[in-house]
């Protein structure tokens, strides 16, 4: 089993997806810091203005034509506990993406365990066919020679030989429902494979302990995004505060008029932007964010509760199942000793064929019973190996 489950967790687009997703923050990270570093840019501007006769712009604004080429530095200024709290914003979406990542790689475990299970228990129905006609094969060569010798009735020979035949239609079935069931399970892990080898029994641990809420795959979700939220409302207060740029260049600038070839120079500045006015934008985006912060509480407390109730009704279902299980592997001995009994009497004449058949068909609905039960088992053991609340 951990063979399609590596296998399907390393065709994941999701999984992949989500990977690409971290690297991507980490590279927002990168560039963040850039942002509020040293911005170099190289800058050109040529401009002519013509004025004929009088016409044109004045060239007391114009100088009539201009030429600059130079490079520019500019950088914004940031608080160090600004800078800091937008990286975290940032790490609070790489959290994000890892949680969410878990959620998918334990709804990816679960649904390829499921698709498993439902392989195995087909498998199971196969091989108890084919051991029932493997058993009647057996008695089918005795009854012949006995209704060929007038020992036997071929009214009751053709009764068994119809039984035969049914089991043996419903082989083929199976067959057909394994070989389906085993596609799909390739198919869910990504696995191009036309070949079918017997799988093995699903495997889980004696005694299943899901994690306490607080340490579970959607409290930890519930965390990041609240990290998230609350950090969004420390980056919303400083996008409020005020910003100081400064900037410098130097290189040519000249309008020809006079000794162009000694323009060449250089310029400083600081730049100043204070909020004064938004029409209480701020004050909405917070409340916008807590609202937000409150929703995702009330999403945890039913999360919560639901996973709290989903433990404890699956522990009772195995209980029930195990039960179950047993009483029937007991029924099992006695209904295989009973057809063991009937095959030896058949021939001499002292059981009825219609009592062996009867016989038979309730070995075969008890042992196909214990496969359902083990079936059921199993899924609810997935489930609680793998809780995932809708």
């Amino acid at each position: 089993m951990s063979y399609f489950l590596e296998t399907a967790k390393s065709n994941s687009p999701v999984l992949n997806d989500y990977n690409n997703q971290v690297i991507s923050n980490k590279i927002d990270s990168l560039k963040l810091r850039a942002t509020y570093g040293f911005i170099v840019t190289g800058e050109g501007t040529a401009g002519y203005s013509p004025n004929i006769k009088g016409w044109g712009y004045d060239n007391a604004l114009t100088n009539g034509q201009s030429l600059f080429a130079g490079v520019r530095v500019a950088k914004e200024f940031i608080s160090r506990n600004n800078l800091n709290t937008r990286l975290a914003g940032i790490n609070a979406s790489i959290a994000q993406v890892l949680a969410q990542k878990n959620i998918s790689t334990q709804t990816l475990n679960k649904q390829i365990t499921d698709q498993y299970i439902a392989t195995y228990a087909s498998q199971q129905q196969y091989n108890l066919s084919q051991e029932i006609i493997h058993l009647l094969d057996q008695e089918d060569i005795v009854l012949k020679k006995l209704t060929q010798s007038a020992v036997f009735k071929q009214t009751d020979y053709l009764t068994f030989k119809v039984t035969l035949q049914q089991n043996e239609l419903a082989l083929e079935q199976q067959k057909a429902d394994w070989q389906n069931n085993y596609s799909l399970l390739k198919y869910l892990s990504g696995i191009v494979d036309d070949t079918f080898e017997p799988v093995e029994k699903p495997i889980f641990a004696e005694t299943l302990n899901p994690v306490s809420f607080d340490e579970s795959i959607y409290n930890k979700a519930f965390q990041a995004d609240s990290l998230k939220l609350s950090n969004d409302a420390k980056i919303i207060e400083y996008t409020y505060k005020p910003k100081i740029t400064a900037f410098s260049d130097s290189g040519y600038q000249s309008s020809f008029t006079t000794t162009p070839y000694k323009n060449f120079g250089m310029s400083v500045g600081v730049g100043v932007t204070i909020p004064i006015y938004d029409g209480h934008q701020k004050k909405m985006l917070l409340q916008q964010n807590q609202l937000s912060l409150e929703t995702r509480k009330k999403y945890l407390e039913q999360t919560q509760r639901q996973y709290q109730q989903q433990i404890l009704q699956v522990n009772n279902q195995i209980e029930q199942y195990d039960k179950m299980i047993n009483t029937a592997n007991q029924q099992i001995v006695y209904a295989k000793t009973l057809v063991e009994a009937n095959a030896k009497q058949l021939p001499t004449g002292d059981v009825r064929m219609v009592d062996f058949i009867l016989s038979i068909n309730n070995l075969l609905t008890l042992k196909g019973n214990i496969i359902q039960y083990n079936t059921t088992l199993f899924n609810l053991k997935n489930q609680l190996q793998y809780l995932i609340i809708q």
